[in-house]
């Protein structure tokens, strides 16, 4: 029996001619106590089996698991409807807290953490790492010729001291499948996919295959499912999972609905085989079975994605001549490499270069993740590394003038006085906090060579030889982030030691002075609105006081103006709008903006501004998460914000109006009550308020997702002020956290719907990546035994997001307390109090956090 709207559930027709038969007060008190206390109390969840699902749309499964085959007069979808319509519990209003893109998605899923990785791909700026969150294959290779044990997110998280999901459990209690936050890759199920394709069939039916052609695309999947189910009768074996990415792949290629309904049928029976699986292993009971998706997905019949091509913008003269870095290559490139998934960054090399012709491969100007469809993350290299790079360029020209050679002697040591204060204290810190990654990375080394180099089955099936593995991985890393940075503070210290009266450019090796593959210092608002690309077209300019006039003497881009300016003639489809870009977003530091708030609207962390036009602006504005409290959110339109030379932020408030980003004003499915707009929406809300406010609207829960997108979390890895660390781990610490800051990029551009960025293919079919509720809008559904007290036939109404898994979880299987911390005994390895809600309809409102 469903309803809706009440959660307390009626789970079969023996329980209610029970109901029944009690005299009606008896029954409202037994109703309203099971409302109470929850029906789960009592209940024991002893194993978790998960299915995740990258990419699957929440709507779309509804609406087909509501339509009806005519052959069979079932669901299109009966394993569905049967495991989670009819016995299950399903969340309707699951969102994704961030952006809708799979790295970031995933680790909220799977650590019920705050965002700590915020792309699919992420750069440092300074050395130009490149963790490449998606890349299966080197992870696999690496396995295969003992290399890393973990995949790149998993290592990332294990540095910041942030666990994940299945570190609840040891080894030998879990089953993970492949998935991006993976722990150790399952090799000899590789092997076994191999035999069982290739070893172990009927040679003539292999060889009829290999003459219609051999189909490999799943062999590795179906291993693991084979496994998995295999596994459920070991009953030391306490969580299960398995990913499969069938639909994300489908939806990006194919837009039709036989495409997508095609691939929904075999994930359904792909359910069927798992949940029968379930009820034949001995812990039926007591098995919790979910399925949970990253993220949804904007895909529609009537419409083909459109893509825009930000490389060969940014790469044009208009765009600022940039030689762009990116993971992925692009379309137009038909090239071995490009299957090549070893391949280092790739460099677009720019042939309109103001004054890097030919050097694309030691001094790139940009970099962009457009890994993730709807939006891109775009690098600039710092505006005033440039202005060094170019003096510098025309000092060490022989027939520049004399008249011309002091002012620019003058403005290139200006330049470098202008970050001057601000290199000194950093490399400083700098120096410290490599010192002790060094003294790390020495112990590390120690404790690799007293590694073990054999173990017995039983250390193995504890993940003994994993275990020793990391260390050894972990020494190497620590040696080789060592050199790269311990490199690039010496090039900088170079540039900081020349002296005027000294200084003889003829004599300076460039790449001495300016450390090749280098962003450069993250860029300021005033510096993206005044971004210096180049000498303009006269050249180095004198002012009438014989100073150079960099006003003139450089070519200035505002980049916010420029790209969301763009906008394309060759458009036929009337639901796409001929502007790529929807807006832009950053984050404004709290020190930066703080004075120009005033105190009425004084934040406690960094701010994100959101531009769409120069009188179509925004600030979301947080306050009291900071300080350990209750978070509040506030949108504030504004018009021409700006900040000047010295970095003095001006802005005007503005009234809202129709048009502001994410059109909150104008949406119809805005749901505030019986309250007026405008008032209710300039006032502060908790992010519940504004989840429960907006959730239904275009852009859904997105006003959360900015602020969780661009906040700076602590981490336990990154926190510095803990007061139980060691000198060295306090350095340790900081040295995680500049890492987690550096990955930051400057811009992030968002397209308007049905947009892409997607070089590589542009996948006309659909995509994801935005803040719209098509695309944050995902799956999350439970099910279970009868011990499990997960209610049956429920749809829960109440909106929750990605934040909420992993405590649900832990609340099903009696390992979180009331107040949001994990028991002691998780505590102890590495589990923090998690930030979201437990979804409480599901485990029981005993573990309720109603202020959430």
């Amino acid at each position: 029996m469903q309803n809706e709207n009440c959660r307390v559930t009626i789970p079969n027709r023996y329980t209610r001619s029970l109901w029944q038969s009690l005299p009606s007060r008896l029954l409202i008190l037994a109703a309203v106590v099971l409302f109470l206390f929850g029906s789960s109390s009592q209940a024991q969840t002893n194993r978790v089996v998960v299915l995740k699902v990258d990419g699957l749309p929440y709507d779309m499964v509804d609406r087909f698991v509501h339509e009806r085959d005519p052959l069979t007069g079932k669901s299109r979808l009966p394993w569905f409807d049967y495991i989670f319509y009819a016995n299950g519990t399903r969340i309707a209003n699951y969102y994704v807290r961030g952006m809708s893109l799979s790295a970031p998605s995933w680790s909220l899923v799977d650590t019920g953490q705050h965002l700590q990785i915020k792309g699919n791909v992420e750069f440092d700026r300074d050395i130009l790492h490149t963790y490449d969150y998606l890349n299966f294959l080197p992870f696999l290779v690496k396995q295969a010729t003992r290399g890393n044990v973990d995949m790149p997110g998993t290592e990332v998280l294990d540095s910041i001291q942030v666990p994940i999901l299945i570190d609840a459990y040891d080894n030998y209690q879990r089953l993970p499948g492949s998935q991006l936050y993976g722990r150790g890759a399952r090799i000899k199920a590789v092997q076994r996919a191999a035999e069982a394709k290739f070893v172990r069939r009927n040679p003539i039916e292999l060889a009829t295959e290999f003459v219609t052609g051999l189909d490999t695309r799943n062999i590795v999947g179906q291993q693991l499912e084979r496994e998995l189910l295999a596994r459920l009768s070991d009953q030391r074996v306490r969580y299960l999972d398995l990913l499969t990415m069938d639909f994300d792949h489908t939806a990006h290629h194919n837009n039709d609905r036989e495409s997508h309904l095609a691939t929904l049928q075999q994930i359904d029976a792909l359910l069927g085989r798992l949940w029968t699986g379930i009820q034949n292993s001995p812990m039926a009971g007591e098995t919790a079975f979910i399925i949970v998706s990253d993220h949804g997905f904007n895909t529609d019949e009537r419409v083909i994605s459109q893509g825009f091509n930000l490389v060969k913008l940014l790469g044009s003269r208009a765009g600022g001549g940039h030689h762009v870095v990116t993971k992925r290559r692009l379309l137009m490139d038909y090239s071995i490499k490009a299957v090549n998934p070893f391949v280092p960054p790739i460099t677009t090399t720019a042939t309109d270069s103001y004054y890097l012709k030919g050097q694309s491969e030691t001094y790139p100007t940009a970099l962009l993740d457009f890994d993730g469809n709807e939006r891109a993350g775009i690098h600039l290299r710092n505006t005033n590394l440039n202005v060094i790079h170019i003096l510098l360029q025309q000092l060490q020209r022989k027939d520049l003038s004399p008249q011309l050679r002091a002012p620019a002697t003058a403005a290139f040591f200006a330049a470098i006085d202008r970050y001057r204060a601000y290199w000194q204290d950093d490399l400083d810190k700098f120096d410290q906090e490599l010192a002790a990654l060094d003294r790390s990375a020495e112990k590390q080394r120690e404790s690799c060579l007293a590694q073990p180099k054999k173990f017995t089955p039983a250390e193995i099936e504890m993940g003994r030889d994993d275990n020793a593995r990391r260390v050894c991985i972990r020494a190497k890393q620590a040696t080789e982030f060592h050199e790269g940075y311990s490199a690039y503070v010496a090039v900088v210290r170079n540039l900081l030691a020349l002296k005027r009266d000294s200084f003889d450019p003829q004599k300076l090796k460039i790449e001495d002075l300016i450390f090749k593959d280098s962003m450069g210092r993250r860029n300021s608002i005033h510096d993206l609105q005044n971004y210096v690309v180049g000498l303009g077209k006269d050249g180095l300019v004198l002012k009438s006081d014989g100073a150079l006039d960099e006003d003139r003497s450089f070519v200035r881009l505002d980049y916010f103006d420029l790209l969301k300016k763009q906008t394309v003639r060759n458009n036929v489809q009337a639901n796409v709008s001929t502007e790529p870009i929807d807006f832009i977003a950053t984050r404004i530091p709290r020190e930066t903006i703080a004075a120009a708030l005033g105190d009425d609207l004084k934040p406690d962390d960094d701010v994100v501004w959101l531009y769409s036009a120069p009188d179509r602006q925004a600030l979301i504005i947080p306050r009291g998460e900071k300080s350990g409290g209750q978070l509040n959110l506030r949108y504030l339109p504004i018009a021409n914000l700006t900040q000047t030379d010295e970095g003095q932020i001006r802005f005007d408030r503005i009234d809202w109006k129709p048009g502001l980003p994410l059109k909150i004003l104008e949406d119809p499915r805005l749901d505030i009550g019986n309250a007026e707009r405008a008032p209710w929406l300039s006032e502060w809300h908790t992010d519940l308020e504004w989840l429960h406010a907006l959730h239904k609207t275009q852009y859904s829960n997105g006003l959360i997702g900015l602020h969780e997108q661009f906040t700076l979390f602590t981490a336990p890895g990154t926190d510095t002020d803990a007061a139980d660390l060691t000198p060295d781990e306090r350095l340790l610490n900081a040295f995680h956290r500049r890492q987690r800051r550096l990955v930051e990029s400057d811009l992030m551009v968002f397209a308007n719907n049905h947009w892409n960025f997607d070089v590589r293919g542009f996948n006309p079919g659909g995509n994801h990546g935005s803040l719209f509720r098509i695309s944050t809008h995902s799956t999350l559904m439970f099910a279970g035994g009868e011990r499990t007290g997960i209610p049956r036939g429920l749809a829960v109404t109440e909106p929750y997001d990605s934040l909420s898994v992993v405590p649900t979880i832990l609340a099903l299987t009696g390992n979180l307390e009331s107040d949001n911390r994990p028991v002691e005994s998780l505590a102890r390895r590495g589990f923090k109090k998690f930030p979201g809600r437990v979804i409480t309809e599901v485990a029981g409102s005993n573990f309720g956090n109603a202020s959430r």
